[in-house]
């Protein structure tokens, strides 16, 4: 029988089985072996309830233990870890949408007017708004924060009701806001954050980018010597940053931020980071910095396998093949190896063996081994380049 104890292993609890029977055993004890202890009679419920008013205890107990932990850490117990780290939770944002409001006279709308869309979805003004005779353009917002959606022609029943509005509608559908940042998605970043940003300049760089909102994947290249890195094309003392998420001008500040002075950027897409600095009269000016990155690149993994039945009478679930690879996510120029794929097909049932499996990156040439990405590429899987055999 286990017994709860926290230790240098941390900390362990009871099952309600361990606990229902260390109080039977007592009762028996204190009784005699010929108590009636079953389920309906008054000792067995009582035993029933002390045993899990113990269980409850001790859940307690361990979900508060785990609540130290950042990686176990849920809610306000994670938010109050990460600070630690220097970060916060991102928050929701709120949807925004532009309706035309058409009216019959000059109308003062006030700041929480409120129209609802065609599933129930409440939209309001958050600035007081002045409208004239004919239509007029009114920016909203959803009124609650996240990703609520509204299609265009959707937004057109009022709730605040004003004389002289005639007819409301949205021409364009509304963007899009954002939920809250889940524990998982703040757990992710919090580990990219441990990169010391002190060790190097390229690792303080790495951490401040994976870090920025929506940043899902980052690359940095580094070529300090004299010389071309021939390999990348890198040219000498310049820096290759390839970022997945994130808009341009908030992944320039970064870079501007991080970069030793005089180095060198490679890459196609631009942004603008504008530096507030003072003047030694206390006047203030604007420094313009442009950082050139690189967005990554999708490379299409082509994969062709045989299976073979164990048994001739059970199906393949083909689908399921296909949908188990197709959810495979890979790094920035992180390479396949065809091997690593067995396990992934194989999780799917038992009902069949891999009899080959070769990947290929142009559908032409296929191999049994390793495709390497691109040093920006992005290797991605569709079902549609899928093929599986099935032989009976």
């Amino acid at each position: 029988m286990t017994y709860p104890s926290i230790g240098t292993d941390g900390i362990a609890i009871q099952s309600f089985q361990d606990i229902y029977d260390e109080l039977e055993a007592g009762y028996k004890g204190i009784y005699g072996e010929d108590i009636n202890l079953d389920s309906d009679s008054p000792d067995g419920q009582r035993i029933g309830i002390e045993a899990q008013a113990r269980l409850d205890l001790q859940s307690y107990a361990l979900a508060l233990y785990n609540q130290l932990d950042p990686d176990f850490a849920v809610g306000e117990a994670l938010n109050r870890l990460v600070k630690f780290t220097g970060i916060t939770r991102n928050p929701s944002k709120r949807s925004t949408v532009s309706v035309t409001i058409v009216t019959d006279r000059n109308i003062t709308l006030e700041s929480g007017y409120v129209v609802a869309d065609t599933i129930g979805q409440n939209w309001t003004t958050t600035t007081e708004n002045s409208l004239t005779t004919g239509s007029n353009s009114v920016s909203m917002v959803s009124e609650l924060f996240g990703a609520y959606e509204a299609e265009a022609s959707t937004i057109t029943e009022p709730v605040t009701i004003i004389l002289g509005i005639t007819s409301i509608t949205n021409a364009s559908a509304a963007t899009v806001g954002e939920d809250e940042e889940t524990d998982e998605a703040l757990r992710i970043r919090r580990n990219f954050s441990l990169v010391v940003p002190q060790t190097s300049t390229v690792g303080g760089m790495y951490t401040a980018l994976a870090n920025l909102q929506d940043v899902t994947r980052v690359k940095i290249y580094e070529n300090d010597q004299d010389t071309i890195d021939t390999e990348y094309t890198i040219d000498p003392h310049t820096i290759w940053v390839i970022v997945e998420g994130a808009e341009d001008n908030a992944i320039a500040q970064i870079i501007a931020e991080t970069k030793t002075g005089g180095t060198g950027l490679k890459g196609s897409e631009e942004g603008t980071y504008l530096e507030t600095l003072i003047k030694p009269d206390g006047t203030s000016f604007i420094y313009t910095h442009t950082a050139n990155f690189d967005r990554p690149s999708d490379q299409s993994l082509y994969i062709e396998l045989t299976v073979t039945r164990k048994d001739a009478t059970i199906e393949t679930d083909i689908t399921s093949i296909k949908s188990a690879l197709a959810a495979l996510t890979y790094d920035i120029a992180e390479s396949v190896q065809a091997s690593s794929l067995y396990s992934t097909v194989l999780a799917v049932s038992d009902t069949f063996v891999v009899t080959s499996l070769e990947i290929s990156l142009d559908d032409i040439t296929y191999t049994d081994g390793e495709e390497e990405a691109d040093a920006d590429g992005i290797i991605t899987i569709d079902t549609a380049n899928i093929s599986v055999t099935e032989v009976i």
